[in-house]
């Protein structure tokens, strides 16, 4: 992607029924530049110059920085993911369990903090999770538990099944 570009690369056709004027700007330039580049770095083993777009590695946390993403995968996302991008060479954390939940760090090429969250136990197909956990926060509750824990979880998904 280019800055302020289009995103199909270009100015698109459109009609009165857009809102808003298309953007007149072309990337051809800068696309054919950029292929000039890929072709130097690949014939040549010319390094491409080095990123100008700040790390969270290199700032610190404050108004308006990002701590981490966080991405909501199944468990078998979780386990595929963890193992293809660590055998790819991303850095990540040992699988963390808190409550019901499984949540693995990882940090991408731009130094970004990626947390991958999955439910230790999944609930059915078609079995909402606002109403599993709704159920999951009574069973708590009613326990004097101070967190939703992966046997509240089971517990309110097998009450919501009979």
């Amino acid at each position: 992607l280019i800055a302020g570009t289009e995103h199909a690369g270009g100015m698109l056709i459109r009609d009165a029924s857009c809102a808003n004027p298309g953007n007149p700007h072309r990337p051809n330039a800068a696309l054919r530049a950029l292929l000039v580049a890929l072709d130097e770095w690949v014939r040549e083993g010319r390094e491409p110059p080095a990123s100008r777009i700040p790390k969270l590695a290199d700032a610190s946390l404050g108004v308006g920085s990002m701590q981490y993403l966080t991405l909501a995968v199944s468990g078998e996302t979780m386990d595929r993911a963890f193992f293809e991008l660590s055998s790819a060479g991303m850095q990540a954390s040992e699988e963390i369990t808190r409550g019901y939940e499984r949540l693995v760090f990882m940090e991408d090429p731009n130094g970004v903090l990626v947390l991958l969250t999955a439910w230790a136990t999944e609930p059915p197909a078609g079995m909402a999770r606002a109403d599993v956990l709704a159920r999951a926060n009574a069973l708590r509750e009613s326990q004097g538990s101070p967190f939703v824990e992966d046997m509240h979880i089971r517990q309110a998904i097998a009450e919501l099944n009979s």
